[in-house]
C-alpha cells in the first residue's frame, strides 16, 4: 500500500487545529498602541491595588502558618495569612493580564470572572466557610470588602454602567 494518495478525502472539523487564540477563543493579544478602555482602567487599578494589599499582607503575617485562621490584621479591619495574601495577589496579577494583554472584549470576560469570584467569596465568607484564608462569618471587614470589590467589578469593569450611559459598547 506504499504510495497511496488521499486525495479525496475531506477532512472536516479539522479547520481550528492550527488556528490561533483568536480564531479559537475570539480573544487576542491587544496591541501596545490601542487606548485603553474604562474597563481595562479599572482592571489596572484594581489589580494594582491588591497586588499592593498582598505584599503588605506578607509584612504583617510573614510566611507562618500558612492556612490557619490568625489574628493578623490589616488596618485593624481585614484579617489575614499568607494563604490569603497569595489568592489577592493572584486575583491582582489577573487584573493586570486583562489591563495591559486582553482586548476589551476579553478584560470584560476576566472582569466578569473575577466579579464572580469575589461574589462567590463574599457568600462563603458570610456563611463562615473561609476560614482557610483566615476570614471569620459574619459581618466582617473582609466580607464587606469582597462585596464591594464584586459589586465595583461587575460594574465598572464590565460595560454595564457605560450602556447604560448611552455610550457605544466597545469592538471586540
Amino acid at each position: 500500500m506504499a504510495g497511496v494518495e488521499y486525495t479525496n478525502i475531506t477532512w472536516n472539523g479539522t479547520d481550528m487545529t492550527f488556528a490561533g487564540p483568536e480564531e479559537k477563543f475570539g480573544i487576542k493579544i491587544q496591541s501596545a498602541r490601542a487606548p485603553r478602555t474604562p474597563e481595562q482602567s479599572f482592571s489596572l487599578i484594581a489589580g494594582s491595588i491588591y497586588i499592593v494589599g498582598g505584599i503588605i499582607g506578607f509584612f504583617i503575617t510573614g510566611f507562618g502558618n500558612f492556612t490557619e485562621m490568625t489574628h493578623h490584621e490589616l488596618f485593624g479591619i481585614f484579617m489575614l495569612n499568607p494563604y490569603h495574601n497569595i489568592v489577592h495577589i493572584t486575583l491582582g496579577l489577573l487584573w493586570l493580564v486583562a489591563a495591559f494583554a486582553l482586548t476589551p472584549a476579553g478584560t470584560q470576560g476576566m472582569n466578569i470572572s473575577i466579579g464572580g469570584v469575589y461574589a462567590l467569596a463574599t457568600v462563603l465568607g458570610f456563611l463562615g466557610d473561609l476560614s482557610v484564608l483566615s476570614i471569620p462569618s459574619g459581618a466582617a471587614g473582609d466580607n464587606f470588602l469582597h462585596l464591594v470589590t464584586a459589586l465595583a467589578t461587575l460594574a465598572l469593569g464590565t460595560e454595564l454602567l457605560s450602556a447604560a450611559g448611552g455610550r457605544e459598547p466597545s469592538p471586540a
